[in-house]
Order: structure tokens, then sequence, then C-alpha cells
């Protein structure tokens, strides 16, 4: 063989080794050697550029049947627009929704995301549950939340939560019973309470001094915290202070005037007791407030309209610390928590915003079925409720104090009495432990 063609053969050879090593390189589905450590066995992931990969999101939530089957439908008119994205919304009954979203935590299962009462937020953000959800607010959202809900949602420094909406209880006062007893607006402390009870119960032994369902602890809450030396300590179930005590004591004196109507249930027989003139305050969520009539709020006096409140009643939306898709999950959460969708809500289950630019300006004038009024935004401006996360533990022992009572009618000063020494763990012998944890006293660094 002449040198020319031994040439030309090796260099064939090479052409042809060349055109079979060259696209190796480049193929899918080698081996990825990452930067930080030995060869990796995963095999990085081929997209097919014809079809779209669907992410599949897990919800939890716990409501009414008619409340549930509208995210039904708002879930739909999402995956409608966004077909990448699948999320399954499962209804838990409320009684069993927080331990089983818990144990699912626990053990390493949970939902990607939750709908949490804000009080319970925290609670699942130090044991380890939830990731910060500081990343889901965009340009001024943040801004743009009422503060008496995003201060529940805050721990170490970020945010745990993004809320949805809330329903506040009021506490109300009939007006003209307030003007006869020579009050311009709602009795701020208890001593400025009692004075004006004095005289109208003098004029009028008959009159039922307020109205609370003692079957709701959460109403003992917001009667409790309505007075300003007391709110604190009401909202934070701590040990029941002075100004509490009196408060009880007072409801065991004069229990057989105290009516406990079912506000939800039982509005038009509780709107007809402020319309007589035989019922001077109540506890009422918003919700209840919104649904009367221009005739029926006229008559009624909303007390601390500068806040806070003792009881916001609200929600948010958390993300589990599994969570494996957090633009999906932040795209959907967005949606379902825009102004417009925290509107339409409003008009349809008289649950208040979480956004401040669904609230009319200060000095526009609107029907209230249609924008919740601004000065609300004041009321929520903060919120008393600092819980740490062993709140929730003095919350179930506060629903055991006051289980299996339907009505104040048999009240009496030694049940007052039994109660204070129950809760306040002074009881020498046979008595249930303090409300507060030995692990936490009620406070907690934002």
């Amino acid at each position: 063989m002449s040198r020319k063609k031994y040439v030309l053969l090796l260099l064939g050879v090479f052409t042809i080794c060349a055109a079979l090593l060259v696209p190796m390189f480049g193929k899918p589905g080698l081996t990825v050697i990452p930067f930080d450590g030995p060869p990796s066995a995963q095999q990085p992931k081929v997209v097919d550029g014809s079809k779209k990969n669907t992410v599949t999101l897990r919800a939890a939530v716990s409501m009414q049947a008619s409340e549930y089957q509208y995210w039904i439908e708002s879930n739909e008119k999402f995956q409608h627009v966004h077909p990448a994205i699948k999320v399954e919304l499962i209804n838990f009954p409320t009684a069993e929704a927080y331990d089983t979203w818990k144990e699912d935590s626990q053990i390493g299962d949970p939902f990607d995301i939750m709908l949490l009462d804000n009080n319970r937020v925290r609670e699942f953000a130090v044991q380890g549950y939830l990731l910060p959800t500081d990343g889901i607010f965009t340009g001024d959202s943040l801004a743009d939340q009422l503060e008496a809900l995003t201060d529940l949602l805050k721990w170490n420094g970020s945010l745990w939560g993004v809320p949805l909406d809330c329903n506040p209880l009021l506490v109300v006062w009939q007006r003209e019973l307030l003007k006869t007893a020579g009050l311009n607006a709602s009795p701020k402390d208890w001593s400025t309470f009692k004075t004006a009870w004095n005289g109208l119960q003098s004029a009028n032994p008959n009159l039922k001094w307020f109205n609370i369902l003692p079957a709701e602890p959460s109403q003992i809450i917001a009667w409790l915290g309505a007075f300003k030396d007391n709110s604190q300590s009401a909202v934070n179930l701590l040990p029941f202070n002075e100004g509490s005590k009196q408060q009880l004591r007072f409801a065991a004196d004069y229990a057989k005037q105290m009516s406990a109507l079912n506000p939800v249930l039982d509005s038009a027989k509780l709107m007809q007791q402020f319309e007589s003139g035989t019922l001077l305050s109540s506890v009422l969520p918003w919700s209840v407030y919104q649904s009367l009539s221009d005739a029926e709020r006229k008559r009624l006096t909303i007390g601390n309209q500068t806040g806070p409140i003792s009881w916001s009643g609200g929600n948010s939306f958390v993300l589990s610390s599994k969570l494996e898709d957090l633009d999906a999950a932040r795209l959907w959460i967005n949606e379902m928590t825009s102004t417009s969708s925290q509107l339409d809500r409003y008009s349809r289950f008289m649950r208040l915003p979480a956004r401040i630019s669904a609230y009319t300006n200060e000095f526009e004038t609107s029907e209230i079925s249609e924008n919740p009024p601004n000065w609300l935004i004041n009321m929520l401006e903060s919120q008393p409720l600092l819980p740490d996360p062993y709140w929730s533990e003095r919350w179930n022992k506060w629903l055991e104090l006051w289980k299996n009572r339907h009505d104040w009618s048999s009240f009496t000063t030694e049940q007052a009495g039994a109660l204070v020494k129950q809760w306040n763990g002074e009881q020498e012998s046979g008595g249930t432990a303090p409300p507060l944890s030995s692990k936490g006293n009620g406070k907690l660094n934002n």
C-alpha cells in the first residue's frame, strides 16, 4: 500500500469515529456530573415539547358545603385558564380538620396547600410543617394586606400565610339606650358601662344587658375583650385579670337578665329585642351585621370602631414544607386571593376581604352589600392577638372550660368563682393545669 493510500485510510477512520462520538456528548440521558460531588445516577429530565407537563397540587379546606361548592367552581375556572395546573380540593369536617392535617404533616404526607385559621398558622410554622410565604406576595400586594390579619402570620422574620378573608366578631349596642344613659358612643371601659347600666336598669328592671352564646367560646373572648383594659388578656387567653373577674361576677349577678340567642340562627329574634328596646348589647359576627337592613343597622352602634377587635375570624392559605412546585402554588393562591375574587366572595358569603383595595375609599359612599366600608380598615389595622405555639393548647382548654354551657339562667357567683380558679390554675387539688403552658407565656417575638 502506498503512503498516499495509507494516509487517506487513516483520515477515513478518524472521520468515522468523530461522526460516531460527537452526537453522544449532546445526547440527553447521559450521567450528570454535578459541580459539588461525584457523578449522579439521576438522569436529566427530558421534556417533550409537544406535550405540557401537568402539575398536581392537593389543597385542604374546612367549610360548609355551599362555600365548598363555590370553591370547586372557582377552581374549575382556574384550571380552564391554566390547564397545566391541577388542584385537588378536599373538604374536611371542622372537628377533625386540624388534627388530620397535623398528623399528615408529621408522617411526611401533607397537603400542599391548607386553609388555616389565622390563630393556628404560627403553631404549624414553628413545628416545621410550613414554608414561608414571603415569595407569594408580588409588587405592592403585601402593603395591600390588613395588618390585623398579617400580624398573626409573622414569625422569625417571615410571613407564613397569605390572608384570604375574615369574619370578625363585633360588639354592638342599642343606640337609643346609650343616649338615654347619656352616652354618645359605646362605653370604653367597665366602669362607664356599669354606670350606664345602673341608670338604665333602674328605669327598666326587665332590660337585658347582653346577648352572648356561651356555647361559642369565641364570643366569650369578644365580650371580655370589649373593654380596653381586658382586650389583650382576653384574646391571648391569659389568666383572668381583675377586670375579667368583675365581668364574670357581673354576669352571675345579672344572669337572668342575659340573653343567649344564636346571632346567626336567631338574628330575627335578636333584632326584635333591639327594636323593642329590651336589649342593650350583643356579640354579632360581621356577616350577620352586613345582612341586616339599613333600618336595623341604624339602631346599632358598633363598639370601639377605632380598633383593635378581639376576634378577627381570619383565614389564610399556607404552604406545606414538602411542597415541590412553588410556582404553581403561587399562581393558584394569587388568583384565589385577588381583590376581585375577594369581593366576589364578600357579596356571596359576607366575609370581609383581606385586601385594603377591596374597601371603599374614605369619602366614597357605596352599598354595604357591594363593598365593605372604609371605617373597617381602622378596626383591622392592628390585632391584640399574638399567639405563640402553645396558643392552641390554651384554646383547647378554653373550649373545655365552657363545654356544655348553653344558657346563663343557672350561672351563679359560685360557678363564676370556680371558673376563675379552674382557668387560673388556683385549685388546690383535683383542678386542671393552668391555662399557660410551662413552655410558653402567651408572648412570642415576631
